[in-house]
């Protein structure tokens, strides 16, 4: 029992004063809830499209079957035509009234009524029926018949008049031709020109390489810049020369130095360093085995020449000896065609105008370069940008 009144306790504390937070928006959306807040109806953005359509649909069938004026001004010839017929009067050459039997009009008064009906709508569109009629006046057709029957007889004969004698034709106002008789030899036709490429190709290059003598296992980086000048021949044949400036440094052993001297070495060098300044002048034959409207590829081959300026040797001994450290030799030695050149070209055309292009290479001594008479080859890779000369039309 003691438990149950402890469980009763606990329910009536907790009824009588509850805890609970108070919130107004829940009150607020209570309140909507009783009290809705009625919907405007909103029309679907489909019907105002739908009544747009239609209306836009009714404005182009009423421009297509809204009526011509042309039928209007027929009518007025028409009619004008009719009153004159039940005058019974029609007008002569000279503008003078005749009278008809039968109620009839006479011929000049029938030529001279078409010529006002004519005159009078010479502003205005001119049926094609009318013209054709008028036409008809000006080759002089006989009348058919020169009794009237009909009232209507008079509006037809505006349409299909018939004469029983010649008339001059019908004159029109403000026509105005004026011919011209052409002098002289007409202009020929000249035969258009297509554009020619240009057959002179100007490039910039940079050209890092790797010198070394032969069977000395060494090599150093080396490297050189300069213009070339290229002639193109014909579609795949090419010749190019130039200049460039160029650093050939490399390393050997003493055994593969022979210069043409009569010093002697008192302890030979173990290693011999070379740095020197060429001007090498190629002279290639080039030819392209791959073209399209940006790439082509092509290969080259031909001879260089070397025109040495400045020739710089450093010594390098082994052991405590300190012979001859250094010795320089300027402008004694030109070996002229004496490189040969191997390489291919991947040339990428930028515009008309312009291209670039890699060239891997190899240079080949064919004669002992420089003082100390070395097998020296290079071999590398040439970076040209190249520009289109003289071009014409």
């Amino acid at each position: 029992m003691k438990e149950g009144k402890d469980i009763d306790k606990l329910f009536k504390d907790g009824l009588g004063n509850p805890d609970l937070p108070f919130n107004d928006l829940d009150w607020d959306n209570l309140e909507e809830r009783l009290h809705p807040t009625p919907k405007r109806r909103i029309v679907p953005l489909v019907w105002f499209t739908a009544v747009a359509g239609i209306a836009a649909m009714l404005f182009v069938v009423f421009l297509l079957v809204k009526p011509t004026a042309n039928k209007t001004d027929v009518k007025a010839v028409v009619k004008t035509e009719k009153n004159n017929k039940n005058n019974g009067q029609s007008k002569n050459n000279k503008g003078s009234l005749t009278e008809v039997p039968g109620g009839g009009a006479n011929l000049a008064g029938i030529v001279d009524s078409t010529s006002v009906a004519v005159k009078r709508s010479s502003n205005k569109t001119i049926d094609k029926a009318v013209q054709k009629d008028l036409s008809d006046v000006e080759a002089g057709q006989k009348v058919i018949g020169t009794e009237i029957g009909n009232a209507n007889l008079l509006a037809d004969m505006v349409y299909k008049p018939s004469l029983s004698s010649t008339i001059d034709p019908v004159k029109f106002d403000n026509q105005s031709l004026n011919n011209s008789v052409a002098v002289g030899k007409p202009e020929r036709i000249k035969t258009p020109i297509a554009k020619q490429k240009s057959r002179f190709v100007l490039s910039i290059l940079a050209a890092p390489d790797l010198t070394s003598v032969q069977k000395s296992g060494q090599s150093s980086l080396s490297g050189g810049f300069g213009l070339e000048a290229t002639y193109i021949l014909t579609k795949k044949l090419s010749i190019t020369t130039g200049a460039s400036y160029a650093k050939k440094i490399y390393d050997s052993d003493f055994s593969l130095y022979k210069p043409n001297s009569s010093y002697i070495f008192k302890v030979a060098p173990s290693n011999i360093h070379a740095n020197c300044d060429v001007i090498d002048i190629p002279l290639n034959v080039n030819y392209k085995v791959f073209s399209n409207s940006r790439n082509a590829i092509s290969v080259s081959t031909g001879l260089s020449s070397y025109l040495m300026l400045k020739e710089k040797y450093s010594y390098t001994y082994t052991g405590d000896y300190k012979g001859p450290q250094d010795f320089e030799v300027k402008g004694q030695n030109q070996h002229y065609l004496g490189i040969a050149n191997v390489g291919i070209e991947f040339q990428h055309k930028i515009n008309n105008n312009l291209s670039i292009s890699a060239k891997p290479f190899m240079k080949i001594p064919l004669t002992d370069i420089g003082y100390g008479n070395s097998k020296l080859s290079s071999t590398g890779v040439a970076v040209s940008v190249n520009m289109n000369l003289f071009k014409r039309n």
